[in-house]
């Protein structure tokens, strides 16, 4: 049976550690990851707005590639093995964590005052941004160190 994992790192991490995944494994990863991206991009470029949106919107577009070149070194360069299967495996499940926690948060940050509540919205979108990149890219290294004890 397939399926994606939502939530067990650990065993992710172990089953990635035995072998790489097939490629059914990660067309379905990589469906579930397209998903859940194109929903992020109803939002826009902003118009009309402030330099601070407008700054926090270019950054929010330049993390995700900062990040995947971050995650890439982690896993050792051009040397690493397996890097695809292992980001967008690991990527979906530490995502789906970083949601359970960030979503109440955007759900809170709703309730602000509208003068504060787009500066607030777009620093939590950017901090949330980083923190799952970092998680990634931390879950790549302990599975290559795993692997290729030093």
């Amino acid at each position: 049976m397939q399926f994606v994992v939502f939530w067990n790192i650990e065993w992710l991490k172990q089953r990635l550690s035995q072998k790489p995944l097939n490629g059914r494994e990660i067309y379905i990863y990589c469906f579930c990851w397209l998903v859940l991206f194109s929903l992020s991009c109803f939002n826009s470029i902003p118009a009309n707005e402030d330099t601070l949106s407008t700054i926090f919107c270019y950054l929010d577009r330049a993390i995700p590639l900062a990040g995947l070149f971050y995650a890439w070194l982690g896993n050792g360069g051009k040397n690493g093995r397996d890097f695809i299967s292992r980001f967008i495996s690991l990527g979906w499940v530490v995502t789906m964590r970083a949601l359970v926690f960030f979503l109440p948060v955007f759900f809170i940050l709703g309730f602000a005052p509208m003068e504060q509540s787009a500066l607030l919205f777009e620093t939590a979108e950017t901090l949330t941004s980083l923190f799952i990149i970092w998680r990634i890219s931390h879950h790549i290294v302990q599975l290559r160190q795993q692997l290729e004890p030093e």
